[in-house]
């Protein structure tokens, strides 16, 4: 083999571990990103968040202050529960059939389209605050399941914790299994 030959396996040899070393530097930050966006979004507010604690749902969780819990409830063809504190109920519906909150539009609310933990989200909320729905929603959450998140008639300080707890959603690997309805009592 000729030294020509030689430097030109060399080379190829070189580009090709160099590729697959890129690869494994994007899969790796790709992995991270989610997250990584949810802490910096915190950060940047600067009024506290950052000492936020996860609210673990199994498909999702949330960012919230001290204290906030997760309850699941019942669902029929969903997964549903709530999250609570401050004063606040943010309810949820993960599924197939979750609100879009079609009817919460101009000019009554303020809507706003953005990327939310890697996915395409849409936000609600009242333009007079403790009038209406503030929700997000999420077309696509997890394989063809959507979410809505939201609540009902919240104040001007509710409303502006929710949308910052909002920008903290980030999505798990698998939805929870809907707990049953109870059974009917027969008598």
């Amino acid at each position: 083999m000729t030294r020509a030959r030689i430097g030109h396996k060399k080379m190829r040899l070189t580009i090709s571990l160099s590729g697959a070393v890129l690869i494994s530097l994007l899969a790796l930050l790709c992995v991270s990103r989610d997250e990584a966006s949810a802490k910096s979004s915190i950060q940047q507010s600067g009024s506290g968040e950052s000492s936020w604690q996860k609210v673990d749902a199994g498909a999702f969780s949330i960012l919230a202050p001290s204290g906030w819990k997760f309850h699941q409830s019942q669902g029929v063809d969903s997964y549903v529960g709530e999250f609570t504190g401050d004063g606040v109920v943010l309810k949820f519906d993960f599924g197939g059939y979750s609100d879009s909150f079609r009817e919460e539009k101009k000019p009554g609310y303020v809507v706003v389209h953005k990327s939310i933990g890697g996915r395409a989200a849409k936000i609600v909320s009242p333009k007079t605050p403790g009038h209406g729905v503030t929700g997000v929603y999420f077309p696509k959450a997890f394989g063809s399941n959507k979410l809505s998140l939201f609540g009902q008639d919240l104040t001007a300080t509710q409303q502006e914790l929710v949308l910052k707890i909002f920008d903290t959603i980030l999505f798990g690997s698998t939805v929870p299994p809907v707990l049953p309805p109870p059974a009917k009592n027969e008598q």
